[in-house]
């Protein structure tokens, strides 16, 4: 009776995906071998991939046929033995040598007297089955990438639909991605506080486990967030819906590079240090706790000799900012003919803003145009293939600029009316807000408004504001001086009815 092995595998890749199971396959090998009155020594079953050497189960029954432990192999199809020429000819020589008298198939048996191209040609066809294969699959994910569709695994926040096949937004987990990035950007957290805050949140992996700073610091840096995505070390422009934009995640790749993130230990915080500088020298003016108050003073860098200001008390230096943002008020009647004037203006930063978008478009569609161009010389070998990286790369960076260009462009189409009236009332009651907050609101308060506080002789000396309040309160001196000089919004006022209207009365 003759003893035979029989060899089982299923590869767990895509190639084999319509082979007969392993049970099946062993189940018919049994039949065959009742049927042929062989003698089985011993099933081996195997899930790996035939493509490449080194299946362990498939070498080790290899030694027991050179060591003459078996007479011949059982398997379902040659294929199930090979599908790389190293395996296949070491296959082939064991049967030309006569050390594996025979292998059996439910379709034939192959013997050592046989023409040697059967065998060959039945496992080239394997292998070429393979190749074709390999070539297809990639050829499908170039295809993919072209058309802006992402082909590897989706990333937390996002899902592929069943029916499409696309990327689009996991319900349960998007949002905690947005709050990620822009808790990141704020240049408040460390990767592992953000990790623990996030998953507080609620933020979980696809698996339901919890999101490791490790994970958090990948997502950080990925680029598909923000509506694009990196293949094969190239830029690509996805279809897929963004979470955030560019300039959020910028801000974050900004806050990641450790060395500008380093933070100084032990700093102690003063509400209006960084806003003063001193009205003799001009030097900046810092702040120290003496017997439980604060005192603000000269740095006196340049020598004491330089400078003779002493120091000012915090409770002073408090009360002298709030009149001087009391002095800042001003009646209805001159909100009324602001808000007219920006009704004009609104006018004119919408063509501004359509003006931006329509060049960033000119761009932008140039900017394809030389990725076309740089293809083709590529694929001609105009060009080596690192020049062709590298300006590809360049090109890719720049689309992406300009694609972020037109979303904020577009994004800009504001209402300046409505922001400058906003601003106007703001300033209005600036006094009032400054005086009934706490420190936090005061400091915000500040460095919206002021650019510089210059402090003299103990005392606030004057307050500069920036723009557009400095502009807006130019403006107000002037109609209340009645002066000659055209104020800054009067080519726009001119156009306006002076009488009150009804809208304006409503607002």
């Amino acid at each position: 009776m003759r003893n035979f092995i029989i060899y089982a595998r299923k590869s767990t890749e895509s190639e084999d995906r319509q082979a007969k199971s392993i049970e099946d396959q062993i189940a018919t090998m049994k039949e065959m071998a009742k049927r042929e009155n062989i003698n089985i020594l011993e099933i081996l079953q195997e899930s790996k991939s035939a493509k490449k050497p080194g299946r362990p189960i498939f070498n080790a029954m290899i030694e027991k046929i050179k060591k003459g432990k078996a007479d011949g192999i059982l398997c379902w199809k040659l294929d199930r033995l090979s599908r790389n020429p190293v395996d296949a000819g070491t296959v082939q020589w064991l049967l030309q040598s006569n050390l594996l008298q025979e292998i059996k198939t439910h379709e034939r048996a192959y013997l050592p007297s046989d023409n040697v191209l059967l065998s060959s040609i039945e496992f080239s066809m394997a292998n070429q089955y393979l190749r074709d294969l390999s070539c297809n699959v990639k050829r499908g994910l170039t295809e993919k990438v072209r058309r802006g569709e992402y082909p590897g695994m989706p990333p937390v926040g996002y899902v592929r639909d069943l029916k499409t096949k696309l990327l689009v937004l996991d319900e349960n987990n998007w949002q905690y991605i947005s709050k990620m990035f822009t808790l990141y950007a704020t240049g408040l957290y460390s990767v592992k506080s953000l990790a623990r805050a996030m998953f507080d949140e609620g933020l979980r992996s696809r698996n339901s486990k919890k999101v490791y700073a490790s994970g958090i610091h990948k997502m950080l840096k990925n680029d598909m967030y923000y509506g694009w995505f990196t293949w094969k070390g190239q830029l690509q422009k996805g279809i897929h819906p963004s979470i955030i934009s560019k300039d959020v995640f910028d801000q974050v790749q900004y806050v990641l590079d450790p060395r500008k993130h380093l933070k100084r230990e032990n700093k102690r915080e003063f509400t209006y240090r960084g806003f003063m500088v001193c009205g003799e020298c001009g030097l900046k003016i810092t702040a120290e706790t003496q017997k439980g108050h604060n005192y603000y003073h000269c740095t006196k860098s340049r020598g004491a000799a330089h400078c003779s200001q002493g120091y000012a008390r915090e409770e002073e230096v408090i009360k002298d900012i709030f009149n001087h943002l009391d002095k800042l008020r001003f009646d209805d009647d001159t909100l009324d003919v602001v808000i007219g004037a920006a009704k004009e203006l609104n006018r004119s930063e919408l063509g501004y803003q359509q003006e931006i978008e329509r060049k960033n478009v000119f761009l932008l569609e140039r900017n394809k145009t030389l990725q076309s161009s740089l293809i083709e010389k590529f694929i001609d070998n105009a060009i080596p293939k690192d020049m062709y990286e590298r300006k590809l790369t360049e090109l890719r960076n720049e689309e992406a600029v300009l694609d972020n260009n037109i979303s904020n462009a577009k994004e800009n189409h504001h209402d300046v009316f409505a922001e400058i009236e906003l601003i106007a009332k703001f300033l209005k009651k600036a006094s009032f807000i400054f005086k009934s907050k706490d420190d936090e609101v005061r400091k915000e308060i500040i460095s919206v408004l002021s650019s510089n506080i210059v402090i003299k002789d103990k005392k606030v000396a004057s307050i500069t504001l920036k723009p557009p309040f400095s502009l807006l309160m130019k403006d107000i001196e002037n109609k209340k001086s009645k002066t000659e000089k055209m104020p800054i919004f009067e080519p726009l006022i001119l156009a306006l009815d002076k009488t009150k209207t009804d809208s304006f009365a409503e607002v």
